[in-house]
């Protein structure tokens, strides 16, 4: 006994900067619920729902669904591209080939947010690389419009998110024991059998965990949505920014971003339970 508590008194001793650093969110986060709460839109002053019933429009309903439904499938395919690449990672044998394929991966977080909406500006403008190339093949006449709007928008998520779903699921992948793959093999599985019926089921609290991080992390995009979208295209960040400022708005914004808040946590303690729910079923 004496040595599971010391053991959980220097667990929480070395969690301790942690906490300390993760404290001005949380004051954060009660700072903007008291300002939602304010009966003023410019200072806190007094109790109101007002905040919030004002956003009951239908320009923040399709805010709120368009975010939802530009996170979910730049996920879906950040998954479907972190999965190949995680298997291509642990399997590289060469240390100067698997350090250029992780330099690789982790560009997105490393290059600046505006580099890389340039470098998309470059290559999706209407006189951008992928444009020209298309006309000179003669595959297109007129240029294709993937930029300021939803498709745009689509490309920077999924490459913003893509090397966080990456590396949960390669310490899954080297996790796995090639003996469940050779007893499957010597039993006469095919490769895909194998993958689906032994692979998957033990990547799977990985992938919940991996989807979980790059849903929550494109809900709450800001900068790809306007950089790449403009106002065309009103994500949540995007709609509590033209809150903020033109319409100086910060009782309405610090609603919207509780909403968005509260979201984010739904899905985080949502996908914690089915990871626990799959890991014991795995287990089992």
């Amino acid at each position: 006994m004496s040595n599971s508590t010391l053991t959980r008194k220097q667990a929480l001793a070395f969690a301790a900067p942690a906490f300390i650093a993760i404290l001005p969110f949380f004051v954060a986060c009660l700072y903007i619920l008291r300002f939602s709460l304010s009966g003023e839109q410019g200072r806190i002053e007094g109790f109101s729902i007002d905040a919030y019933r004002n956003l009951m429009t239908p320009f923040f309903g399709r805010s709120v669904w368009l975010t939802l439904r530009l996170a979910f499938f730049a996920t879906v395919i950040a998954l479907m591209m972190a999965v190949p690449l995680a298997f291509l990672l642990t399997t590289l044998k060469r240390p100067v080939a698997r350090r250029t394929l992780t330099v690789i991966i982790l560009l997105p977080m490393i290059l600046n947010l505006l580099v890389q909406a340039y470098g998309w500006i470059l290559l999706l403008g209407p006189s951008g690389a992928l444009n020209t190339v298309l006309r000179n093949l003669g595959i297109i006449d007129r240029p294709l419009f993937l930029l300021f709007n939803e498709t745009g928008v689509l490309l920077g998520l999924i490459q913003t998110s893509l090397p966080l779903a990456v590396f949960p699921i390669v310490s899954a992948v080297r996790a796995i024991s090639q003996e469940h793959l050779e007893a499957a093999s010597s039993l006469g599985a095919s490769n895909w059998r194998i993958f689906r019926d032994v692979t998957l089921p033990l990547l799977r609290p990985a992938l919940l965990g991996a989807a979980s991080i790059c849903f929550a992390f494109n809900a709450s995009a800001f900068a790809v949505p306007l950089l790449l979208g403009g106002r065309r295209v009103q994500m949540m960040g995007v709609a509590i920014r033209d809150m903020i400022s033109p319409l100086f708005n910060w009782s309405g914004a610090a609603a919207a971003g509780m909403i968005l808040i509260v979201m984010t946590l739904f899905l985080m303690i949502f996908s914690a339970w089915l990871v626990r729910l799959t890991t014991e079923k795995t287990k089992g």
